[in-house]
């Protein structure tokens, strides 16, 4: 009796597991985030002092969220702060503003390498894979320090 038990117990177990390994492949890379020390020091090393910014959000067709600006960083993949989460298409910054595609941003960042981000050069890691996906390895990356809508 008891041994009929342990298999459905591992059943139960392995559904239960599958069950999250499927919502968690679905959900994605999530948001790229930083701290505010980590973006700053990724400036720093870059050696790409951090400045204003002005722009928009796009958000690509294989989800990606990229800036749209007339300068130089038109079309790099965005790293938010810390305290920004994404909610499907559109990110929400900590304050709980709401940002979607084309909606007009501003704050303060740096244009960086993918290979200045935190294990970047590491096509295995998360930045790495992660921006590598989304084309930082030409475009590079727009690290927001600050950010709030226009």
């Amino acid at each position: 009796m008891a041994r009929p038990v342990a298999v459905l117990a591992l059943a139960a177990l392995v559904a239960v597991i599958s069950g999250c390994s499927e919502a968690e492949s679905e959900a994605g890379f999530g948001l790229p985030t930083l701290d505010s020390e980590e973006a700053a020091a990724v400036a720093q090393s870059a050696g790409v002092p951090a400045g204003s910014v002005g722009g928009a959000l796009a958000v690509e067709s294989n989800g990606c969220f990229t800036w749209r600006s007339d300068d130089e960083a038109d079309g790099a993949w965005l790293v938010w702060p810390d305290d920004a989460r994404q909610d499907g298409d559109a990110v929400v910054l900590g304050e709980g503003a709401r940002i979607t595609d084309g909606a007009r941003i501003a704050g303060s960042g740096a244009v960086v390498s993918l290979a200045d981000l935190p294990d970047g050069a590491n096509a295995d890691s998360y930045f790495g894979s992660f921006g590598g996906f989304c084309d930082a390895d030409s475009r590079g990356a727009l690290v927001l320090l600050e950010v709030a809508p226009e």
